[in-house]
C-alpha cells in the first residue's frame, strides 16, 4: 500500500506540473465523502441499503477557460467510498459476535472530468460542474467481527470485496461557489453508473455525495 502511494503521488506531481503549462489556473482541495453502497439481490425480495460513511477526499485540479463562462475541469485524487453496517450477526451456539469494525472503507484513485459552467459574472460566482469520476481501487478495509469462544476474527464481506471490481465510473453533478478567484466551496453528487460486483444473485453499486474546500494556486504558480 505504501509503494502504491508513493507512485501515484509522483505520477500526480508530474501531472499536475504539466498541467500547469496549459492550463488558466491550477488547485488543490480537501473534503469529505459520504458514502454508501446499494447491495442487490436476485432472490431475496428486499435490496440491503447500507447506511452512509463519512471519509475523506484530496484532489489536484487543472482548468482551462473554453468560454467565458465555461471551462474544462481535470482532477485527480484520493477518496474514500465503502459504507457502514449497523448489524448483529449469531453464532450456532446463540453466542452474539463482537463488532471490532462496522465499515468498509474503499481506499481509491479518482480521475475527474467535467465542464464548469459560472451563469453569471460576480465576485462571488455560483457554478455547475457537469461531468463523470473513474475510480480505480487501491484497496480495501473490511467490517470486522469476532468469535467469543475463540477469539477469531472474521472480515465479513471479504468473499465479495475481493471480487470487486478495480475500475469504476461515476456520474459526477456539483454545486459550488467561487470567492475572489481564490477559494471556492462545492458540494457534489457522485452516483456510481457501473457495477462494483456481479454474480449471479447480487450485484453491487457505489453511491457517494461529497463536500470540499479548495484553494486556487495561481498567485503562488504565476
Amino acid at each position: 500500500m505504501k509503494q502504491k502511494l508513493l507512485l501515484i503521488s509522483a505520477f500526480l506531481l508530474i501531472v499536475w506540473c504539466s498541467a500547469g503549462q496549459v492550463a488558466d489556473r491550477l488547485g488543490v482541495s480537501l473534503g469529505t465523502s459520504y458514502a454508501s453502497q446499494k447491495w442487490q439481490y436476485r432472490n431475496i425480495s428486499n435490496d440491503m441499503e447500507h447506511e452512509y460513511k463519512v471519509g475523506l477526499q484530496a484532489f489536484v485540479f487543472a482548468e482551462k477557460d473554453l468560454a467565458e463562462m465555461m471551462s474544462l475541469l481535470t482532477g485527480l485524487g484520493y477518496i474514500q467510498k465503502g459504507f457502514k453496517d449497523e448489524f448483529v450477526f449469531t453464532f450456532p451456539d446463540a453466542s452474539v459476535a463482537d463488532v471490532r469494525n462496522d465499515k468498509v472503507v474503499l481506499h481509491n484513485l479518482a480521475l475527474d472530468l467535467g465542464v464548469k459552467i459560472r451563469p453569471f459574472s460576480s465576485t462571488h460566482l455560483p457554478y455547475l460542474l457537469l461531468g463523470g469520476r473513474a475510480d480505480y481501487l487501491l484497496s480495501y478495509k473490511d467490517a470486522v467481527i469476532v468469535e467469543p469462544e475463540s477469539g477469531i476474527k472474521i472480515n465479513v464481506y471479504e468473499p465479495a470485496l475481493e471480487k470487486f471490481n478495480k475500475f469504476n465510473v461515476s456520474a459526477l453533478v456539483g454545486l459550488g461557489i467561487e470567492f475572489n478567484d481564490f477559494l471556492f466551496f462545492e458540494l457534489e453528487y457522485n452516483p456510481g453508473l457501473t457495477r462494483n460486483f456481479k454474480s449471479e444473485g447480487l450485484t453491487v453499486r457505489d453511491q457517494c455525495w461529497g463536500a470540499k474546500l479548495g484553494v486556487y494556486l495561481n498567485r503562488w504558480v504565476d
